[in-house]
């Protein structure tokens, strides 16, 4: 089965598929091997029903942290085992593909948790340039890192892997622009620095980045934070929890930056679809998303707009 797996991965790789896809299916799909292998199972006595017992399978699973897995992550692992067995079929080892018939599990987009109001965003952001109070110099090197990034993420929507894969000659501090060359889907788009997430860059590229990565910027000398999302992501997010606990604000991740520019551009009177484009969703409904307000905002729009929010009442019985 290993034999087969890394076959199939690399008949992927041909394909031109983008690193994070490729690992994101050598992840998945041993769910799929390791499901078949504990019933007996040969790839070809795979049928629709037993398609839909393993997806039935991941939706009564759990994590290691005891939550049953999102749908999102369910419909991930499926269409990965509907990838493999695509593969399966052009070798001709089976004769269908029953993760194609079967009826998906239906993915609602909801609006993500703990996206931090602008107040909040302040906030956090505030307390990641405060990077020289950390404790130690490698401390305060991680927090400054965090700082370039975070408002590097929430100037321009760039996921925490475009951040990992971007070079130093893509950055364009004259025409304040960033150029995503392989961006999700491998579809290349240009987004735009604010005026401070600029001169945050400045500084990092003109002064500190020698000092800070050096290590790193002599086997990835291109790169413009010097090493590979996987590790950048684990960095960037244990700072943003220890940054968010001290500043005593909801727990982000690197994606929440993401979610907050969309969601605080839509409060801010942007059309959504020039937020659209500003994310780079391909589609219009992944920017709906943010239209879906939170009960919270809708109790703050009728206190400040309702025209009865002064009204008092009078407990007099009224004169005839």
């Amino acid at each position: 089965m290993n034999g087969l797996l890394a076959e199939f991965l690399e008949h992927e790789r041909t394909k031109g598929r983008r690193k994070q896809y490729l690992i994101g299916l050598r992840n998945r799909v041993p769910r799929l091997l390791r499901y078949l292998q504990s019933r007996g199972m040969e790839y070809g006595e795979v049928k629709v029903k037993d398609a839909l017992a393993f997806q039935g399978m991941l939706l009564a699973s759990k994590t290691k942290e005891g939550r049953k897995y999102f749908p999102h992550t369910v419909l991930a692992i499926v269409f990965a085992a509907a990838s493999f067995f695509d593969f399966l079929k052009e070798k001709g080892i089976v004769y269908a593909n029953p993760f194609r018939e079967i009826r998906k599990t239906r993915n609602v987009k909801k609006l993500p948790h703990n996206i931090l109001k602008e107040k909040e965003m302040n906030g956090l952001l505030e307390h990641l340039s405060c990077f020289d109070c950390g404790k130690t110099l490698k401390h305060r090197v991680f927090r400054y890192r965090v700082h370039v990034i975070a408002e590097m993420m929430y100037a321009t929507g760039l996921r925490i892997s475009e951040v990992a894969d971007l070079k130093v000659g893509d950055v364009d501090l004259r025409r304040s622009l960033v150029e995503v060359r392989d961006g999700k889907c491998g579809i290349p788009r240009v987004v735009f620095l604010t005026e401070y997430a600029r001169e945050v860059l400045r500084l990092y590229l003109d002064k500190m980045r020698p000092l800070v990565f050096s290590e790193w910027n002599e086997r990835n000398g291109e790169l413009l934070f010097g090493t590979g999302w996987g590790w950048l992501g684990h960095v960037v997010n244990k700072t943003l929890r220890e940054t968010a606990r001290e500043a005593e604000l909801p727990v982000p991740t690197s994606h929440g930056f993401r979610h907050a520019l969309g969601y605080h551009l839509l409060r801010a009177g942007c059309n959504i679809r020039y937020i659209q484009e500003i994310l780079g969703h391909k589609r219009l409904k992944n920017t709906e998303v943010y239209t879906k307000v939170e009960k919270e905002d809708l109790k703050t729009v009728m206190d400040r707009h309702h025209p009865r929010r002064f009204g008092r009442i009078s407990l007099e019985t009224p004169r005839r």
